[in-house]
C-alpha cells in the first residue's frame, strides 16, 4: 500500500495500475464485506510530461442477492506528482437495479483509503452533481 501512496514521480504503466487499482479492490472487498469485481476499467501509462496522474475501475458487488441489493461505483488513485497521492471510492446502492438513496436523501457513501487502510465517511450529498445521472445501474452492467 505504501507503494501506492508515494507521491514521487514513479511512472506506472497501464498494466502496473491495473495491478494496484485491483489490490485496492481486494481491500475494498476485505474492508465492507462485499465482493466488488470489475466491471471496466480507465487506466493508462503515466506520461512523464503531466503534473499528475488519475486512474480508475468501476466495480460492483451483491450486498444481498434475496433483495436484489448490490452496491457499485468507482475506485479511483490520483497522484500529484511531487506533492500526495490519494485513493477513495464513491459506492451507490441499487435495488433491482433502480438507484436508492441513504437515509435522509444522501446520494452515495465515500469511502477513503491510506496507508492504515479503508474509512468510511458515510452517506454524502452529491454537491457536484456527479452521479445524478445514474439513477440505474446500467453504467456497470454494460448496458
Amino acid at each position: 500500500m505504501r507503494q501506492l501512496f508515494d507521491p514521487d514521480r514513479v511512472l506506472r504503466s497501464e498494466a502496473e495500475w491495473r495491478l494496484l487499482l485491483g489490490g485496492l479492490v481486494e481491500s475494498l472487498s476485505a474492508f465492507t464485506g462485499v465482493r466488488f469485481e470489475p466491471t471496466s476499467w480507465f487506466v493508462g501509462d503515466d506520461r512523464p510530461d503531466y503534473a499528475c496522474a488519475t486512474n480508475r475501475v468501476d466495480i460492483r458487488g451483491s450486498v444481498n442477492p434475496t433483495l436484489r441489493l448490490d452496491a457499485c461505483g468507482v475506485v479511483c488513485v490520483t497522484v500529484n506528482f511531487g506533492e500526495a497521492a490519494w485513493a477513495s471510492c464513491d459506492l451507490l446502492l441499487f435495488v433491482s437495479g433502480r438507484r436508492v438513496r441513504g437515509p435522509g436523501g444522501p446520494d452515495f457513501v465515500l469511502l477513503l483509503c491510506s496507508e492504515a487502510g479503508w474509512l468510511s465517511r458515510g452517506w454524502m450529498l452529491d454537491d457536484t452533481g456527479e452521479w445524478e445521472s445514474h439513477t440505474t445501474d446500467a453504467r456497470w452492467t454494460g448496458a
